[in-house]
């Protein structure tokens, strides 16, 4: 009997966990070496003293309805505490009790979690830095989209408007007479060769920055891409919005037009669909988006593949403005696409 109280004094005392005892009003009986080293107070004394001014207002009562419930059964209890220690730091603990010595006394296991609970602080706190990183980088990015698709609209495109007309004037220069059929044909050649060129331009310009977007906004953007998607893909198109018109600000409006994009070039890459309609509704706290297609249908696996940067494009820019997107499929009844954002 003697070596098993030795035995059980030793590996109360060594624990690599906190222990104590209680008694029914708090007061502690017994407390180990860990248990004592993460209130940073030494053992002797707190032997007879209560737990109360150690633990945090907030998480007491935890204790308390755990003592006075402990008297009425004999279950364990697992619940989060924050200790004071002796520097007045926090400890956050994870407690589980139990029922000793014939409802005479209580033991208190605690498992330290300061370490756990403030790397998830740190992680929070990087997430958040990475967030505002993000969304910074984004609005620069279209910026600077917007920057360069003006450039090219009103620099090499009134250019190239410019070309074309001196090729024109020198055409009606050359006269009827005489004319040079080498030359008419080359005139024509440059001229053709221009129009592509400033077509060209006009297209990048749109894709980089659509003008309408800025001046019309978000709706009228919306319905024309969905004509222009619809005449360059074959594939028809219905969109429809509740109200009929609002507006809505710049950034957000960039935002949701960029996935709308994304979701329409995956429609058209991947999908087969013949068909795809767009709902758009605004509420009063949050903006909702659906787009439905009658394709071959996405499953799970491809949804959340880690290697699919474009539904992973449209997931992070829904985060940088607290939205969130739904993607379901069922094999050949086609993909639906919900975005929902607060506004």
């Amino acid at each position: 009997m003697e070596l098993l109280l030795k035995k059980y004094r030793t590996l109360f005392d060594f624990a690599p966990v906190g222990l104590l005892t209680l008694n029914n009003e708090g007061v502690i009986l017994e407390i180990n070496l860990f248990c004592a080293c993460m209130l940073g107070i030494d053992r002797p004394l707190l032997l007879n003293r209560n737990l109360r001014p150690f633990v945090t207002s907030e998480t007491w009562p935890l204790i308390e309805s755990w003592l006075a419930g402990a008297m009425e059964n004999a279950d364990k209890s697992t619940f989060e505490i924050t200790l004071i220690s002796a520097n007045g730091s926090p400890c956050y603990v994870l407690a589980e009790g139990m029922i000793i010595q014939n409802h005479s006394a209580f033991m208190l296991t605690m498992l330290d979690q300061t370490y756990l609970r403030q790397a998830d602080e740190r992680m929070q706190t990087l997430a958040g830095k990475l967030h505002d990183l993000s969304a910074h980088i984004e609005a620069g990015m279209e910026q600077e989209k917007k920057r360069i698709a003006r450039e090219i609209h009103d620099g090499l495109g009134s250019s190239l408007t410019a070309l074309k007309m001196e090729l024109s004037l020198l055409n009606r220069r050359l006269g009827n007479e005489k004319r040079d059929p080498e030359i008419e044909k080359h005139i024509r050649s440059m001229s053709a060769l221009v129009e592509g060129t400033v077509d060209l331009v006009r297209k990048l310009a749109t894709e980089l920055r659509p003008e309408v977007l800025d001046e019309l906004g978000l709706i009228a953007a919306l319905r024309w891409y969905a004509r222009d998607f619809g005449e360059r893909t074959g594939i028809t198109t219905g969109f429809s919005v509740y109200p009929k018109d609002f507006m809505l600000e710049p950034e957000l409006s960039s935002v949701i037009f960029r996935i709308f994009q994304e979701i329409m070039n995956n429609a058209a890459k991947h999908s087969k669909a013949t068909k795809v309609t767009i709902f758009l509704r605004k509420q009063q706290h949050l903006l909702l988006k659906r787009v439905r297609d009658n394709g071959i249908g996405i499953n799970d696996e491809e949804a959340s593949h880690k290697r699919s940067f474009g539904i992973i494009g449209m997931q992070e820019r829904a985060k940088l403005q607290h939205g969130n997107i739904k993607i379901t499929g069922a094999r050949d009844k086609g993909t639906t696409i919900v975005l929902e954002i607060p506004i």
